[in-house]
């Protein structure tokens, strides 16, 4: 489980399908982690719950983790949810504020939920399940965060491998802290780092901005697929947990993103 300390994680992040299917049988023989999104940019999709339900039922080798937003949704809404996951054998979950841009409602506090479901946690024996957070890389931020009871974390996301040590620098990372885990997505285009960085991405160097524009077109999914893993090299010298690979479509987390990552041509330098 991802608040385990001590092992290193590398989970893709998937969004469930649109409309109802069996494309979660594709994941078999991929990620043996995943985090599930919730709707990300108001696209509707399968209820992630749900989504987190089929995987545990039908590919049980998969432990997802599950986006618990708190826009458009209130602490009781939230709650039933996590109930009807945990009975399907779902036993983790990410509290996240939800999207920001472009603006939407936001009926329930993050905060609050995290002490709602940690409380929930003693009601429910014998079933278990982790709480964790995402955080801004910043240690006041991180600190008051695991002082509400979040068991791990999630940060970023990072694109340039210069970036990571300066986030983890500003956590302040000590010894016995719950598990951090590095976002990191594959810079693919200029065009794209910018649009991630519009929406609270770490920001990349110039040189690394100068080193993306100069890879020819043909080869930059290539660049960007050895950069992401650099980037994830980088966190775990850094002192991060694991790390989530998103940005991406479902179908890429199964197929390309997790081939790519098991390139050994592709290995960092």
């Amino acid at each position: 489980m991802p608040s385990a300390p001590g092992t290193w994680i590398e989970m893709g992040e998937v969004n469930p399908p649109p409309l109802p299917s069996m494309t979660h049988l594709e994941l078999k023989g991929r990620w043996e982690h995943v985090l599930i999104t919730d709707n990300p940019f108001k696209q509707v999709r399968v209820s992630p719950y749900a989504f987190a339900a089929r995987i545990a039922h039908d590919v049980p080798e998969v432990r997802p983790t599950v986006v618990c937003s708190t826009r458009n949704r209130n602490i009781l809404a939230i709650e039933s949810e996590v109930r009807g996951a945990l009975v399907n054998g779902v036993e983790s979950f990410l509290v996240v504020q939800g999207d920001m841009l472009p603006e939407v409602e936001h009926w329930s506090n993050s905060y609050e939920i995290v002490e709602h479901l940690r409380a929930l946690q003693g009601s429910v024996a014998p079933l278990r399940f982790e709480v964790g957070m995402s955080t801004r890389s910043r240690a006041w931020t991180f600190r008051r965060r695991i002082k509400v009871g979040s068991q791990f974390f999630s940060t970023g996301p990072a694109m340039d491998p210069a970036s990571v040590r300066p986030c983890a620098d500003r956590l302040e990372l000590h010894e016995g802290d719950p598990p951090v885990y590095l976002e990191v997505v594959p810079p693919f285009s200029a065009a794209w780092v910018k649009r991630l960085e519009q929406v609270g991405a770490l920001r990349v160097t110039n040189a690394f901005r100068a080193r993306l524009e100069a890879v020819p077109a043909n080869q930059r999914r290539q660049w960007a697929w050895r950069t992401a893993r650099a980037v994830a090299a980088e966190g775990r010298r850094a002192g991060f947990a694991g790390i989530v690979l998103m940005g991406l479509k479902f179908e890429t987390v199964a197929g390309e993103a997790y081939d790519a990552w098991h390139d050994k041509s592709l290995a960092p330098d």
